[in-house]
């Protein structure tokens, strides 16, 4: 068991009092930056079309901590076999990565409490009754906006979690902060209903100007996300039906290595990002984290790199292994630092970089998702790998429409037709948090424990003990004691 019994009352009280006073968080007046926070007087609050734009703009604001946060990157690279973490650095980070935290891990707690931040201020907007004064075209777009989000978010929790509860009323006061724990099952029903309705009001694009902002959760975001639901959940023909409504609106940019180029953002690739700007300090700093000082300092980034040398992750030689010769996505995605030789993940890399963090979006949907997600909802054909012979071309410098035999592949290529979806997905979106729930949709549990087994042998030299039920992160303690045993554990822990 990994089950810590101590008596955390005192924070117990301020978990509950956080969860309770975090929908009077102030919202951004501007999209891209972060407002100070203060307490807002609820009775005065979203009357106007105006004061639910800046509320959105909050919720954006909020789900930018969580992927500035190295937490997104302990629940999801860290913990597949793309990122190793070294052994040396903070022990709750190391037990994340060799898969024994305990249930009072505070990394852990950190990340869990920062996603139900963006599901309470979301929530916030979608269970406002008040009569809203204004564009109700725009309020109900608005509220399609924080539909998105809080799927998003569900998404997030209930791919690292699994059953959890289900807050969909922003939590004001005492009475009503403590939600029991509601089935997987029902938190996915939730997801794919908040996207629907989100598909039904979001716009296909934005046209620029205040509340207008490109860079918006779209009709085609919501889309995409539902396909990728359904994937998940392995209802194929959903998946289909849902990404079939993508293909043709976006189109793959003809430089991979332009997908995070600094200030290369919302491109015709893109379909969703989370929106960082240095201009209005709230550049991404998370990058800082993986790259050792001493090549920072070499490439002149004034921003810097990791000053302790203990990189937060790093990939791992399995992942490197993985890209055929000729890929120019390996180039775009790792280097090796010449300092130390050792290799660091340089996909996010701003060489303007300054103390206002890094001029890069972190890209949650694009197209080349769109094309790989459905030709495996389509299952094996010509038509399938048309799809991902587009990614695959792109990848080596080549037309993505333009059939090319030196890196097409087909029926005959060696591989299942699994094994080849993988690694396309691997190679094409490494550290863009999709690795984890790649495995556990394509790879039984047993087989995600022996890959896990492996790698952390490879990379440690020593077995770990990895079980089927740790493909799921133990239910924070804290969360079960406030509670007061509502909330379930996850089994195993």
């Amino acid at each position: 068991m990994k089950y810590q019994t101590s008596k955390l009352k005192e924070r117990s009280l301020g978990f509950v009092a956080f969860f309770a006073l975090m929908l009077f968080a102030s919202c951004s007046n501007d999209f891209l930056d972060i407002g100070a926070e203060d307490r807002i007087d609820k009775t005065t609050f979203y009357q106007t079309d105006a004061e639910l734009v800046n509320a959105i703009n909050g919720v954006y604001a909020k789900q930018r901590i969580v992927f500035n946060h190295y937490g997104t990157y302990y629940l999801q690279d860290s913990r597949s076999d793309n990122a190793a973490l070294n052994q040396q650095d903070q022990p709750e980070r190391v037990a994340s990565d060799v898969f024994q935290e305990l249930t009072n891990n505070q990394e852990m707690l950190i990340s869990w409490s920062q996603l139900y931040d963006v599901v309470n201020h979301a929530n916030a907007i979608i269970a406002n009754d008040r009569e809203v004064e204004g564009n109700q075209e725009l309020v109900k777009r608005i509220i399609g906006e924080a539909k998105f989000l809080r799927a998003y978010t569900y998404y997030q929790i209930v791919t690292t979690w699994g059953g959890v509860p289900l807050r969909l009323l922003p939590s004001e006061d005492f009475d009503n902060i403590v939600v029991g724990t509601s089935p997987e099952s029902e938190v996915y029903e939730q997801i794919k209903a908040d996207l629907d309705d989100a598909i039904e009001v979001l716009p296909a694009t934005y046209g620029g100007g205040k509340g207008n902002e490109v860079g918006r959760a779209t009709k085609y975001a919501a889309l995409t996300l539902l396909g990728k639901v359904e994937l998940q959940l392995g209802n194929k023909s959903d998946a289909e039906t849902n990404l079939r409504q993508v293909l043709g609106h976006y189109q793959l940019l003809d430089n991979y290595a332009d997908i995070y180029a600094a200030g290369n953002d919302n491109t015709q690739e893109s379909i969703y990002e989370v929106s960082f700007d240095p201009a209005g300090n709230t550049g991404y700093s998370l990058p800082n984290w993986f790259i050792p000082n001493d090549e920072a300092i070499r490439l002149g980034i004034a921003a810097g790199g990791n000053p302790a040398q203990i990189l937060q992750l790093f990939p791992t030689q399995s992942l490197m292994d993985e890209f055929e010769a000729g890929d120019l996505r390996a180039a775009a995605t790792f280097s090796i630092a010449l300092g130390d030789n050792d290799p660091y993940v340089s996909k996010f890399i701003d060489l303007a970089a300054a103390s206002q963090g890094y001029n890069i979006n972190m890209v949650l949907l694009r197209y080349s998702d769109v094309l790989l997600s459905l030709a495996e909802a389509i299952g094996e054909n010509n038509e399938a790998y048309d799809l991902i012979n587009q990614v695959r071309r792109r990848g080596f410098g080549f037309d993505p429409n333009t059939p090319n035999a030196s890196v097409d592949i087909d029926m005959a290529s060696p591989g299942t037709f699994q094994e080849k979806i993988l690694h396309e997905r691997r190679v094409e979106f490494a550290f863009e948090h999709q690795r984890w729930t790649d495995l556990k949709r394509l790879k039984t549990p047993e087989e995600v424990v022996q890959m896990m087994k492996d790698q952390l042998f490879e990379q440690e030299g020593k077995n770990y003990d990895v079980k089927t039920t740790d493909l799921l992160f133990p239910i924070p303690l804290l969360e079960i004691q406030i509670s007061d045993g509502a909330v379930t554990q996850n089994p195993g822990y």
